[in-house]
């Protein structure tokens, strides 16, 4: 079910969109109560979010600022007030994958999930250009991390093409994240077949080794070739995701500039009063290499070798020579 998607990462449309309606000034007739919703979201929190440690505190804040009365002017503007109240959450907590959202279902481009999914087939499921390279280096450009169901035929059809590339260009730039079994999907295609992953994932319950996709829907790239990750600040989530487990390994090298900073997950958002709901993230991974660091969370994935866009696929075939010698 759509609302269901597990969405380990996949704030990125709410979380580089900042285009909404701006609230009236004039007499307002009130919608919503401010307060009722954001107590709400306070509870949610302290409930659910995967840093205990800082989920009462945060909670605590927010109750404070329900109190205030801060963000009645609000109260007739739901996108607005939901838009402000997401903003107010990430600054207080320092997590960009929160979000809290209205949702009309009479209006598709309330549910971000939903038009996310409905614009897949006309972004290619996430594939975004392929190319061999000077060199029979394979590039493959990702937007993406569509839901494994829907994008494993498109991302197979990309993998075979260059299944035969002498080394593999990654481009993870601009990619927001998304599904995290096509993340897997995609990680695993390049790590020996024998090879853990080099996390677990940790809730406030329990911890669970993430399972390797079966049976793979494309031949596996190994581990023997030469690999390259592009990222940039707008990769995200899912897509730092597989940076950092591919440098921990020592499997590829990654260039470019330092990510977003956003590891933690979640599945379904929780409802809120009045229509609303919140995105919590309620579990995150962590590294099981040792003397490494937990996770990414905050500091984003920091590249091996600094690039801006300008000469950045020049550099990638400089390292990809370099390997190959």
């Amino acid at each position: 079910m759509k609302r269901q998607l597990k969405m380990s990462l996949a704030v990125f449309i709410s979380f580089f969109s900042t285009s909404l309606a701006a609230s009236s000034s004039a007499a307002i007739s009130c919608q919503f109560e401010t307060a009722q919703i954001i107590q709400a979201a306070a509870s949610a929190i302290q409930e659910r979010y995967v840093l205990e440690e800082k989920a009462d505190t945060l909670s605590a804040q927010l109750n404070r600022l329900a109190k205030s009365k801060r963000f009645n002017h609000l109260c007739s503007d739901y996108q607005q007030f939901a838009h402000t109240l997401t903003e107010e959450i990430r600054t207080l907590s320092g997590d960009k994958h929160f979000y809290v959202e209205h949702v009309d279902t009479r209006i598709e481009a309330h549910n971000w999930i939903e038009q996310w999914q409905a614009e897949a087939p006309s972004n290619n499921f996430g594939v975004k250009k392929i190319e061999i390279l000077p060199g029979n280096i394979g590039y493959l450009s990702l937007s993406s991390f569509h839901t494994f169901e829907n994008a494993q035929q498109t991302l197979a059809a990309a993998f075979i093409l260059l299944s035969h590339s002498e080394g593999f260009i990654l481009d993870l730039r601009n990619n927001g994240g998304g599904d995290e079994e096509t993340a897997y999907a995609v990680l695993q295609s390049f790590i020996d077949p024998q090879s853990p992953f080099p996390f677990f994932i940790e809730s406030r319950k329990r911890r669970e080794i993430p399972k390797r996709i079966s049976p793979q829907p494309w031949p596996a790239y190994g581990s023997d070739r030469p690999l390259v990750i592009l990222i940039d600040e707008r990769s995200f989530s899912a897509s730092e995701s597989t940076a950092f487990a591919l440098q921990q390994l020592g499997r590829a090298t990654v260039i470019g500039a330092a990510s977003a900073g956003g590891a933690h997950m979640m599945e379904s958002p929780q409802s809120l009063p009045n229509g609303f709901e919140i995105g919590i993230p309620d579990k995150r991974p962590v590294s099981t290499i040792v003397d490494s660091r937990l996770n990414w969370e905050g500091l984003g994935v920091i590249p091996d070798i600094e690039a801006g866009n300008r000469e950045i696929i020049q550099i990638a075939l400089k390292v990809m020579a370099g390997n190959r010698q």
